[in-house]
């Protein structure tokens, strides 16, 4: 034991933290390593990620060799802050710390030839820019991107430890994320050149593809129902304003806030998502099928009645017409209203028809002047009783109330029509868009 404490106080004597190892000579190879112990959270709406992982720097620093000893040497952390270690940083990291529990989460070793193994655990929210066009049917790729702060290229030199293997990083296949699955990853180095020089940098990049299982069950399966539930108007019927207004508008109500959620959820974007497309289509569906009624209630209500209003209205101003000259006829003295001037108006044949017509007025005429004298008694016609002409004043007042009625109710057809075709339009359009949208996205 005295001949480790004395073997590690030579080494830590007269050294020199300022100065690189090879200080003036070859440039520092140091190799990397990274042990992922969970990916925590990937955030849509920060665009980013949070990582935790163990990571690993290992280099040779002829300084710190040591014979006498075949062992390593794992000293406490807090030798770290006396001997030279890369300053390495990650250059899309937002935040990151290194764990402090129980103690501070560092590990020091030391190999005989003086290479030294320099580990810690690090939690790290990185930066990670997401193309959300094709939301929630994306991938995305996420990176980690590890860089020298001060020294270039002239001085440090970085690597992956285990090459192109992927040896140098494990733990990608025991993580499990709730809305992604990592398809694949990549590590990759190279150097990145600044005004101020040449730096090494590597690159860990994950490619994630987002489970879409959630997004079925709370948005898209929620989205098409309730585009079919906003149908069953068409086979309500026309008069009941209340139940299909009432249906149209809760549809329209429950899409807009299915769409203010998602909103919530994710970053405001310039461009559209495809889950945008998606509801923005139902919602289209939902206020359709509110419009479809409105147009039936002004065919029913608006349209039809109004068409048969002016057509009456036109009807009883000829009526009106037809009276007005009838009575500026010249009347005698006896109140008797003559003819002569109707035989002008009217043809030969009404004439005679107006003769010929025993329940119409008497006539009665000489060779001087045509006289009109008042309608006589029903008992003067042909002997008819009184009682018959009840009878036919009620066949005539039946009529002229079906016709008042023919003009107050609308042809139903049209109606019904409109209803019968929505019926097979809606679905069947509807399914076309599902069918274009889902073979476009996930292929």
């Amino acid at each position: 034991m005295s001949y480790v404490k004395a073997t590690v106080d030579k080494l830590l004597k007269g050294y020199d933290i300022r100065l690189r190892p090879d200080f003036g000579g070859a440039p520092v190879d140091v190799g990397m390593s990274i042990d992922i112990a969970s990916i925590d959270m990937v955030s849509e709406v920060n665009m980013d990620y949070t990582i935790t992982m163990y990571f690993q720097q290992s280099w040779r620093d002829k300084r710190l060799s040591y014979t006498g000893i075949p062992l390593n040497l794992t000293l406490d952390n807090r030798v770290a802050d006396q001997l030279w270690v890369p300053d390495t940083y990650f250059i899309n990291d937002k935040k990151s710390f290194v764990h402090g529990v129980t103690v501070k989460n560092r590990m020091i070793r030391l190999h005989p030839d003086g290479t030294v193994l320099y580990g810690l655990r690090i939690t790290t929210t990185a930066a990670c820019m997401m193309d959300l066009r094709r939301y929630p049917l994306d991938e995305q790729n996420c990176t980690l991107e590890i860089e020298s702060y001060g020294y270039t290229t002239d001085d440090i030199e970085f690597y992956w430890q285990g090459g192109s293997n992927g040896n140098s990083v494990t733990g990608v296949e025991n993580i499990e994320l709730p809305q992604f699955s990592i398809m694949d990853y990549q590590t990759l180095s190279k150097k990145a050149v600044f005004a101020t020089g040449s730096y090494p940098r590597l690159s860990l990049s994950f490619k994630l593809k987002r489970n879409i299982g959630y997004f079925i069950l709370q948005t898209y399966m929620p989205s098409t129902l309730i585009t079919i539930l906003s149908w069953v108007s068409f086979w309500i019927n026309y008069d009941a304003s209340a139940a299909r207004v009432a249906l149209g508008i809760t549809t329209v109500l429950t899409m807009t806030t299915i769409n203010t959620h998602l909103r919530e959820t994710l970053p405001k974007i310039p461009y559209v998502k495809a889950i945008d497309i998606y509801l923005m289509g139902c919602f289209v569906f939902v206020f359709l099928a509110l419009l479809e009624y409105a147009f039936v209630n002004y065919i029913f209500f608006g349209r039809g009645p109004h068409l048969q209003k002016k057509v009456a209205e036109k009807a009883a101003k000829t009526n009106n017409e037809n009276k007005s000259r009838l009575e500026s006829n010249k009347v005698d003295a006896h109140g008797n209203i003559l003819l002569t001037n109707l035989t002008n108006e009217m043809g030969g044949s009404d004439m005679m028809g107006a003769l010929n017509d025993p329940r119409a007025t008497m006539f009665s005429y000489d060779s001087a002047s045509i006289q009109y004298r008042k309608p006589m008694t029903s008992r003067d016609l042909y002997g008819r009783p009184a009682l018959d002409r009840p009878i036919g004043h009620k066949k005539s007042r039946l009529r002229r109330r079906a016709s008042q009625l023919k003009v107050k109710i609308p042809d139903l057809t049209d109606v019904n029509a409109i209803d019968k075709w929505s019926r097979v339009i809606f679905p069947i359009t509807f399914t076309f868009f599902n069918l274009v949208y889902w073979l476009y996205y996930v292929h």
